[in-house]
């Protein structure tokens, strides 16, 4: 699996949500959601494949908390310049 593409939701300047998609491509949306680390949820398509990592307030979330998760996942850990928009705030 790919490094994931990070998605982040700004209000007012600062991050509220991230979405890390696992698979370009991937079409539709999430067949069902699991809470996999408190406060992260993992997106799974119809088919039982994962397809994405939601963090909440991801500037309260480690980085290796959310590394762990992704791993959990298949997916391959992100570094410090993949999140670097998280940290600015």
């Amino acid at each position: 699996m790919a490094k994931p593409r990070v998605e982040i939701v700004f209000r007012k300047g600062k991050p509220v949500a991230a979405f890390l998609h696992l698979r370009e491509g991937a079409k539709g949306r999430s067949g069902r959601t699991i809470p996999i680390r408190p406060p992260m949820t993992a997106h799974y398509d119809e088919a039982g494949l994962p397809i994405g990592l939601e963090v909440p307030l991801p500037t309260a979330v480690p980085l290796l908390s959310i590394n762990e998760a992704l791993r959990e996942l298949g997916a391959e850990a992100l570094g410090e310049d993949d999140v670097l928009a998280l940290r600015m705030v």
